[in-house]
């Protein structure tokens, strides 16, 4: 008799079949093998980059649905529902909806739909820009590597100066919004809870570690010029693109110079993703051999 832990695995489980996301996936694993599918007699066996390809090639114009084919769906089934294997009865009707997606695909192909929609095109160069990028090996650099990298881009590791404040924000910016503002000034000079003053701001009243370049694509550079050599403690007015605000920076940190120690795995993310960058490009320049491109 089934435990009532698997009576929910498997209720979790039809719930997830049904579930149009899923579709979703299995036509974007489909996609992956757009170049197979233009060819009538190709298998429609979605895999990864890296496995093996079928034995034989099936018939002109059959879908084969094969081990794989189940063993590739069974497998998204159970890592969807957590790790709880699907029934015979669930699978089936997940391999009868990957048909159905199937045949819907290969009659869109041939009618030209993929040349026609921007966005499916998009996707299929995306998926296999991500194909591409999967195949890459990138060695890990040498320490005399990343300490180049850090040398040549020195201020990009800085510590930044950052800063707390409190603020208290008057929506509007006309006479009556400046009037207001004056009055909060003096309540909140004369000790006045900066809680109970002012108008809603979407975010809150307490900013803590700010960079001021950050405040300045905020705020605007009104707002954040001068923020740094405020008094701290001092209730100041600023105006914003939001409106008008008070302002009592609470801390100010200055920035520190570049530490490689402390920088060092920003550094190296950097190093290898440059490398990345440029070794798809260089295979993407690659494939390019195979198209001739003419202009008209």
């Amino acid at each position: 008799m089934a435990s009532q832990k698997d009576v929910r695995a498997s209720s979790r489980l039809r719930a997830i079949v049904s579930e149009p996301l899923v579709h979703f996936l299995v036509v974007g694993a489909v996609l992956l093998g757009l170049d197979r599918l233009r060819r009538d007699d190709a298998p429609a066996v979605p895999r990864s980059a890296d496995s093996a390809p079928p034995a034989a090639a099936a018939p002109a114009r059959t879908i084969r649905v094969g081990a794989e084919v189940r063993a590739w769906l069974k497998d998204g089934l159970a890592r969807a529902a957590g790790g709880a294997a699907p029934s015979d009865a669930e699978l089936d009707a997940a391999v009868a909806r990957w048909i159905d997606e199937e045949v819907l695909y290969r009659e869109g192909l041939a009618r030209g739909l993929d040349r026609d929609d921007p966005a499916v095109r998009k996707r299929i160069a995306e998926k296999m820009g991500f194909i591409l990028a999967k195949e890459i090996a990138i060695p890990p650099p040498s320490e005399a590597e990343l300490r180049a990298l850090f040398a040549a881009q020195r201020d990009r590791w800085a510590e930044p100066a950052r800063i707390d404040f409190t603020h208290v924000f008057v929506a509007g910016s006309g006479a009556e919004a400046e009037r207001r503002a004056g009055e909060i000034l003096a309540a909140l000079e004369g000790g006045a809870d900066p809680a109970t003053l002012g108008d809603r701001f979407s975010g809150g009243q307490h900013y803590r570690g700010r960079k001021p370049a950050d405040l300045a694509e905020s705020f605007g550079p009104e707002f954040s010029r001068g923020l740094e050599q405020q008094p701290a403690g001092a209730w100041r007015l600023r105006r914003s693109r939001h409106g008008l605000h008070l302002v009592r920076v609470d801390r100010f940190a200055p920035g520190g110079a570049a530490d490689f120690a402390s920088a060092r795995l920003d550094v190296e993310k950097e190093w290898m993703d440059t490398r990345r960058a440029e070794a798809l490009a260089e295979r993407v320049r690659a494939l390019r051999a195979k198209w001739p491109v003419v202009e008209r």
